[in-house]
């Protein structure tokens, strides 16, 4: 019997362990003084994030990635929901596109979404926005409309698992535009760190 409440003690404090390292925020620390400073945002949705990208012609783009089946194509049952968790499936890569800045902070009050804004170098940014769009391009023969979620979804050459989601792929993201992040990434719960 002592045994037997020992193991339990183990085992629950193993998880509420683990359950704080996974729902601790993750923290970005932007580039300290990036060149020719331009604000970037990232959609924070606390299991999957997005990032906002400015575009050329002075409006935003939003990148997402996911789950092919389960996020682009909506379908939400039990067995795409555990295959999109546990085995590599078909990833996807979602756009859209907003003119202004005012629209996307519109978005975010009628869906209650966290919003982080920072600045990086718009070097970086720009050059980013490239790659994202050439990835897009490549696979847009599968392109679909995602009414629901207001994103358009190409099929993408990253299989996407639980191990490889949305945060992991925003993760390297941020990399790419000069940005350290701190946290265990699997659920997002980002946060930006205060200078």
């Amino acid at each position: 019997m002592r045994f037997r409440r020992i193991v339990i003690f183990i085992l629950a404090f193993v998880t509420s362990i683990v359950l704080v390292w996974i729902f601790t925020p993750k923290v970005i620390i932007p580039p300290t003084v990036p060149q020719q400073a331009i604000a970037v945002y990232v959609l924070d949705f606390f299991w999957h994030s997005e990032l906002v990208l400015p575009n050329s012609n002075g409006g935003l783009v939003v990148y997402a990635y996911g789950d092919w089946n389960y996020f682009a194509l909506n379908q939400h049952d039990l067995k795409n929901g555990l295959a999109a968790l546990f085995i590599p499936t078909k990833g996807t890569l979602g756009r859209r596109k907003f003119s202004r800045i005012d629209d996307l902070q519109q978005m975010v009050a009628r869906k209650n979404i966290n919003l982080l804004s920072f600045k990086v170098a718009q070097s970086k940014a720009i050059q980013l926005t490239r790659i994202l769009d050439k990835r897009f391009m490549k696979n847009i023969d599968t392109l679909i409309e995602n009414h629901q979620l207001g994103l358009n979804f190409v099929q993408d050459e990253e299989n996407y698992h639980i191990l490889h989601n949305s945060n992991h792929e925003l993760v390297a993201w941020l990399k790419d535009l000069e940005c350290q992040v701190n946290g265990l990434v699997l659920w997002a719960n980002f946060r930006v760190q205060n200078k």
